[in-house]
């Protein structure tokens, strides 16, 4: 395997290693021999990051995969996390009439979808300071938006009580 056909490799599977594993375990072990760098699995991961920004703006009805996408990514660990936090509530503070399912969606990705909720946006956001109260201002506002346009389900109400726990739980 080449670097090139590594990184085509990576960029199927949004380098989601686990993916990898189970889709192509040969491939993967291929991959895996090539003991690509640090430096390298950054500048790759900030370039789909880069990707998915593009399309979270230009595709708002599958935002909230790329929403979901971004911060696995940068919950990776690889990129420059503040800035691509920052990019993130801007992206999601730039949102216009989003639809239930999709505030819904974001809002279940906020919250995290485990017990501990330490897969969450809310998690990996307040992680980082100053970031926690710009991120609960925006989500609430994604949710009163959506309420007042669209009202609520059961679905969607259960998701806002699980982020509003889960930004308790974790706000500084």
């Amino acid at each position: 395997m080449t670097l090139e056909e590594a990184k085509e490799f990576y960029f199927q599977y949004n380098g989601y290693s686990f993916h990898m594993d189970r889709e192509e375990p040969a491939k993967y072990s291929r991959f895996r021999m090539l003991h690509i760098g640090e430096d390298t699995l950054r500048e790759w991961d900030e370039e789909l990051l880069e990707g998915l920004f593009e399309r979270f703006r230009s595709d708002p009805a599958r935002a909230w995969v790329y929403h979901g996408d971004i911060l696995k990514i940068i919950g990776r660990g690889r990129c420059d996390t503040d800035r691509y936090l920052n990019r993130l509530l801007d992206a999601m503070e730039q949102m216009k009439h989003p639809d239930l399912s999709t505030v819904t969606l974001i809002v279940e990705t906020m919250a995290g979808r485990t017990e501990s909720m330490k897969d969450g946006g809310v998690y990996i956001i307040c992680g980082h300071p100053g970031l926690a109260e710009w991120m609960n201002r925006i989500t609430e506002r994604l949710i009163a938006v959506c309420t007042a346009e669209h009202g609520t389900e059961e679905r969607f109400d259960e998701a806002v009580r699980r982020y509003r726990r889960a930004y308790e739980k974790w706000k500084a």
